[in-house]
């Protein structure tokens, strides 16, 4: 579906809009939405920023029980699935992004913040949403109150805060594939002043991607593809019993078992092609649920522990109204995750060896901010300092598989430890095959130690001047970092392993500026004028050959021109933003020969960027019972001056990746009450996204995935009161349609695929 296609829907849906509301009786008014991207609580329609926010009814109904989910539901985001993991995802708003946003020394361009705690890594991101309040998606670089690596917008997640008197919300869903999910809420009355909160998440569900056939080595892990075991736990307490001080503490911690996305061979056939000079019989274009082998077109099992990534995380917030125009606050914040990581890609690289990799990262972060808000008559600011302390370390294994070691005698291990076989002759000794201990040949091992620490203050100030009927607002802003990062690297000292020992550090400062004007020209509508900049960090690849090699920061400069308006007596909400973004030195990721060897990766500044876009949010309250919300992203790029490592210039082949021209959603909610048996809601979404690019350097030709489209829906009884509680009674599904187009590739030949339609049941009650 094309952009004519896209705009024939929205026009569709857009006029049967017109038509419900020229027949049916009109709602009361749509509900205020509350944010807090300004660093204070202000509504959304008074905020000069472009904003999805979701709030948490919306969360339930759309069924965004992880961050993917978020991302298909906002068009400006973009959250493609991480090729070595399921517990991870990349970031893109705007069309900017970090593709690899699992490695320790290169920073992403979104920040995630957790209740104003930031995130410098985005492992673990998908762990099950609960407890929460609200998502915010702030689009455009938040540089100033933001800071370091938002050059493409930040994502809040608010939290529920502890009531003070008991509360249950306990909500099971069962659905195919074994799913189960429990998800247990409880509010404990207050005890010497402190209120607290505690919840569970538990998730299973089986991997839809049956991993079975010839080739199984005992001793090994066969798991399927795409399976999930996930646990959460997350406690909040808060004390407000003085005067003017609110105290919150938060502790949550997640352990999720799962297993990497299933990479299908999809590639040319024919004799002497895989890499070891085999014939490839069988191409797999459309999406399996089963393992196959592509030198034989048989049933296959590729060897494939499962993914354990554990992260936890506690913050102390302190917040003191010093009188009543200045409140002093603290964000402290410790963040940490340790991840093993298993991925088997399955003789997708041509069909010569099942690559496997295997990445232990452990990591740790220690924040602390410093806010002094306040407000008079035509004043409000925030300033404060902040300080990031980082470390990690990042070991990663690499292995072919069995039949690889029997032709080529490439290192392997069996009981008596590393070994060969073949070829390589008896120092070290000779590999016992038949030994049930024997492991995959192994091609060497690297880690990668890395270590930040930056420093910033900020200030943001609006002023209301006495002219124009107080209607305009004049907002500026600065921030100053010091940014500081070291790393090292070294290896197992086997000849044949490309990653040699290295090191290499950077030390960088930089300002950020931001000036705003915002005009209300009446009571529901204001347009604003915006000029933004922010600065991703810089750092190093700890896949490239050369380790002392690093990369400067990369900088932005945004202007933007946005609306935000309530109509027909606050039925119709309708906000969008034009913007054009300039990045210069943009980062880019080079693989110098991504059919032989995809796990080189050379990391570089290179050029210039230029990104032209529009996007709205349109949400209408039709009638009393039924809402309709269409939510539309277009974007526009180009890359000038690229020049690659090699000298090339490469700017005809060079693009944005994950930044699809056109991708736009549709949601409606129709809710009826039915007096004492409670409220009947129904819901649909549909998200659909144009063609993207999935590699920036595309010499060895495109790298595509194709548009695609996403129909959801849920239907549920709520509010019947039954056995002393209020009860909620929904049935589900996601992909309604059973789409099944790719949505990721490595490559000409190695491709996942959408997830086939799930649906099942939720059971909820409230006490």
């Amino acid at each position: 579906m094309k952009l004519n296609t896209a705009r024939t829907a929205l026009a569709t849906a857009v006029g049967l809009a017109a038509g419900l509301l020229s027949t049916a009786a009109l709602a009361q008014g749509l509900e205020e939405v509350i944010v807090t991207a300004q660093k204070r609580s202000e509504s959304l329609q008074d905020t000069p920023i472009s904003i999805n926010a979701f709030n948490s009814e919306a969360i339930e109904s759309m069924g965004l029980t992880n961050m993917k989910d978020v991302g298909l539901a906002a068009p400006s985001l973009q959250t493609p699935a991480y090729p070595t993991t399921s517990n991870n995802l990349a970031f893109f708003i705007r069309g900017i992004g970090n593709a690899d946003s699992i490695i320790l020394t290169k920073d992403n361009t979104v920040g995630v913040y957790y209740d104003g705690v930031y995130a410098g890594r985005t492992t673990g991101v998908l762990a099950d949403l609960a407890d929460l309040e609200r998502v915010e998606i702030l689009r455009g670089p938040q540089g100033t109150l933001y800071g370091r690596n938002t050059t493409a917008g930040a994502i809040n997640f608010v939290t529920s805060k502890p009531s003070g008197e008991f509360a249950l919300d306990q909500t099971l869903s069962l659905g195919n594939y074994n799913y189960q999910r429990s998800v247990t809420s409880i509010d404990l009355p207050e005890i010497v002043g402190v209120k607290s909160h505690i919840s569970a998440v538990f998730t299973d569900r089986d991997g839809w991607v049956d991993n079975d056939g010839a080739g199984k080595i005992p001793g090994q892990d066969y798991e399927d593809f795409y399976l999930e075991d996930k646990k959460g736990f997350r406690l909040a307490l808060r004390y407000d019993q003085i005067d003017r001080l609110v105290v919150d503490y938060t502790f949550d911690y997640s352990d999720m078992e799962t297993t990497s996305p299933y990479f299908q061979y999809s590639g040319p056939t024919g004799p002497g092609m895989s890499a070891a000079g085999g014939d490839i019989v069988a191409s797999y274009t459309e999406r399996l649920e089963h393992t196959f082998d592509a030198k034989t077109g048989e049933r296959r099992a590729y060897s494939l522990p499962r993914t354990v990534t554990k992260a936890r995380g506690q913050s102390l917030s302190v917040s003191y109204d010093i009188n009543d125009f200045l409140t002093f606050k603290s964000i402290t914040g410790y963040r940490a995750f340790d991840d093993d990581l298993s991925q088997n890609f399955a003789d997708s690289f041509g069909g010569a060896s099942g690559l496997q990799v295997n990445t232990i990262t452990e990591h740790e972060q220690f924040t602390q901010e410093f806010q002094i808000t306040g407000a008079t008559e035509r004043w409000k600011y925030v300033a404060g300092l902040y300080y990031l302390k980082e470390d990690g370390s990042a070991e990663e294994m690499q292995y072919l598989d069995r039949a690889l070691v029997e032709s080529t005698g490439i290192v392997a291990f069996d009981s008596n430890g590393p070994c060969v076989s073949g070829a390589f002759g008896a120092a070290p000794p000779v590999c016992n095959v038949l030994d049930p201990f024997f492991y995959p040949a192994y091609l060497g091992e690297f880690t990668v130690d890395s270590e930040v620490e930056s420093y910033a203050a900020f200030g943001q100030a609006t002023w209301t001047p006495d002219v124009l009927d107080d209607r305009l607002d004049l907002t500026v802003g600065a921030r100053y970092t010091q940014d500081d990062r070291s790393a090292t690297r070294t290896n197992d000292g086997l000849l044949w392993n490309a990653f040699g020992p290295g090191s290499n550090d950077s030390d960088i400062s930089h300002p950020d500026w931001s000036a705003t004007a915002d005009y209300r020209w009446t009571e529901n509508f204001s347009t604003y004028v915006k000029a933004a900049t922010a600065f991703r960090s810089g750092g190093s690849s700890p896949k490239a050959l050369d380790f002392s090699e690093t990369f400067d920061e990369e900088t932005l400069i945004s202007y933007e021109l946005g609306w935000k308006s309530e109509l027909w007596d606050n039925r119709i909400r309708f906000n969008g933003a034009v913007y054009q973004t300039e990045i210069d030195d943009i980062i880019l990721d080079y693989l110098p020969d991504p059919v032989n060897n995809p796990s080189i990766v050379s990391i570089f500044n290179s050029g210039e960027a230029k990104i032209r876009g529009v996007e709205f949010d349109l949400l209408m309250a039709l009638t009393n019972n039924f809402t309709l919300g269409i939510n539309y992203a277009y974007i526009d790029s180009e890359i000038s001056d690229a020049i690659f490592p090699d000298g090339s210039d490469r700017t005809d082949s060079t693009v944005l990746v994950w930044a699809p021209e056109n991708a736009y959603s549709v949601v409606a909610d129709y809710n009826v009450q039915l007096g004492n048996l409670g409220e009947l809601k129904a819901h649909l979404d549909y998200a659909w996204q144009d063609e993207q690019y999935a590699l920036a350097n595309t010499d060895a030709g495109e790298v595509i995935v194709p548009d695609f489209g996403i129909l959801n829906g849920r239907i549920s009884l709520d509010y019947v009161q039954m056995l002393g509680g209020e009860w909620q009674f929904a049935v589900w599904a996601k992909n309604l349609t059973d789409e099944d187009s790719v949505n990721y590739r490595i490559g000409q030949t190695s491709t996942t695929y959408l997830q086939p339609r799930t649906y099942g049941v939720d059971f909820r009650l409230r006490y």
